[in-house]
This record gives structure tokens, sequence and C-alpha cells, in this order.
């Protein structure tokens, strides 16, 4: 891991599931970064709870080596992105899903 990839997982990995609700912002857009750069190169497992209060346990990618299909598609009513959101592909499902920035409670992932 680089320094800065460091900072950010020492940050986050004995904090509660709050801690990105009490991050500053600039503190939200470094960990969002560190985490998408994680899901482009590797499969992460994330735990969060999902907005029903249910845990959901989800391995999931953004590597197009990894099996995420990016598919082009004709959208008449595109959505805004929300960076509250982090939209991934569940390689359980083979599906994109997505989770809250804010309900994540872990990530998991190989070194390597």
């Amino acid at each position: 891991m680089k320094t800065d990839q460091l900072k950010v997982w020492s940050a986050i990995s004995d904090q509660p599931a709050s801690y990105y609700v009490n991050a500053s912002e600039s503190e939200r857009e470094e960990m969002r970064k560190w985490v998408r750069g994680l899901l482009l190169e590797r499969e992460v497992t994330v735990d969060f709870d999902k907005v029903n209060g249910e845990f959901r346990s989800m391995k999931c990618t953004l590597s197009e080596d990894l099996g995420a299909k990016y598919t082009v598609t004709e959208n008449k009513n595109p959505r805004k992105p929300n960076p509250d959101v982090c939209v991934v592909w569940d390689t359980g499902q083979q599906a994109w899903r997505s989770f809250r920035w804010d309900r994540m409670r872990r990530i998991q992932f190989d070194l390597g």
C-alpha cells in the first residue's frame, strides 16, 4: 500500500461504523477515493447495513478483469451521480449493486 492509502486504512480499520459520518468532507472524499481504487484493482468484501436495516456482506469489484460488465445503454433519464452511494459489480450475483458509504461497516481484501 502507498503511504496515503495506509493513512486512510489506519484511520478506518479500528473505527466504529460512524467513522464516515463523523469524518470531514475531505476525509470522506479520501476514503471514497481509496476504496474505489481498491475496487478497480481487486475483489473486495464490503460489510454494510442495507437501507431496510438488514446486514449484508457483498463481494464486489469495479475491475473488468474480475467480471465487472460495463454495458452501453440508452437511458433517456440518466441518474445524477450520488456521492453518498458506491455502485459496484456484485461478483456473487453477477449484477450491479450499490451501498451507502455511511452504512459501510467494514471492508476486507487480500493483498497481492
